[in-house]
C-alpha cells in the first residue's frame, strides 16, 4: 500500500462523559463541523533537571537530580475552532464541554452527562501510576477528549490521541460573528495523561 499522509478532512472529534450508556461505553459528543485547525501537545512535560554543582563547578563530582513534578501536572492547552449549526452544536457543544450554565441533571441533547474527574491516572516522576488530582474547585468538570484520523484503510491504520481530564472553562470560549458562519473557537486544559490511539473508545453519540 503506498504511503499516504493523514489529514483534515477524515478527522473527528469526540467529547467524552463518565456517565454509562449502559451498553459497555459512556455517551460521547461528536463535535460538527470543525474547522481542521485542532492544536495540541503531543505528551505532558517531565519534571525539570536541576544541576548539582561542586563548589560552583563542573566536575566529576556534578550531577543532576529531579525536579519537582510541578511541569507533570500543569494543565497542557489545547484549541480548535468550529461552526455554530442550527442543530448539533447550536447548544450541544456548549453543554458537552462543561455544563457553564450548572444545568442539575447534567443533559446534553437529552443525554446524562457526568465528568470525569479523577477517574485516569499518569505517571509522576519517578514513573509510577497516580490517580489523577481533584479539582479544587466543584464547578469544575473535566471530561476526556479523543481525537482520530482515519488512514486509507478506516479501521486499519487511524491515528489520534486520548485528551484525559480536559477543563473547558466558558470564559475561555470564543464566539466570533463572520459574514458566513458564526465561530465557536475552544481553548481547553488537559489535566489528565496524553497518549495516542488507533481507534474510538465505545459509547453512544449524544450530539444527534
Amino acid at each position: 500500500m503506498a504511503e499516504t499522509a493523514y489529514f483534515g478532512k477524515r478527522g473527528e472529534l469526540r467529547a467524552y462523559s463518565n456517565q454509562s450508556d449502559g451498553a459497555g461505553g459512556v455517551f460521547y459528543f461528536q463535535v460538527a463541523f470543525m474547522q481542521m485547525d485542532f492544536v495540541m501537545a503531543a505528551g505532558r512535560m517531565r519534571p525539570p533537571e536541576i544541576p548539582v554543582l561542586d563548589r560552583g563547578l563542573i566536575t566529576s563530582f556534578a550531577h543532576y537530580i529531579q525536579g519537582p513534578d510541578n511541569d507533570i501536572i500543569t494543565p497542557v492547552q489545547i484549541t480548535w475552532n468550529c461552526t455554530i449549526d442550527n442543530t448539533i452544536n447550536r447548544r450541544g457543544l456548549r453543554q458537552a464541554l462543561s455544563n457553564p450554565d450548572r444545568d442539575n441533571p447534567w443533559l446534553v441533547n437529552g443525554q446524562p452527562f457526568t465528568n470525569t474527574n479523577g477517574t485516569t491516572t499518569m505517571y509522576n516522576g519517578f514513573g509510577s501510576v497516580v490517580s489523577c488530582l481533584l479539582p479544587f474547585d466543584t464547578q469544575h468538570d473535566r471530561i476526556n477528549v479523543q481525537v482520530l484520523w482515519r488512514g486509507v484503510a478506516a479501521g486499519a491504520d487511524d491515528y489520534g490521541f486520548t485528551l484525559n481530564e480536559t477543563w473547558f472553562h466558558a470564559g475561555h470560549q470564543r464566539i466570533t460573528e463572520a459574514p458566513e458562519a458564526i465561530k465557536f473557537g475552544v481553548t481547553g486544559f488537559v489535566y489528565g495523561s496524553i497518549s495516542a490511539i488507533l481507534a474510538f473508545s465505545p459509547g453512544t453519540d449524544g450530539s444527534r
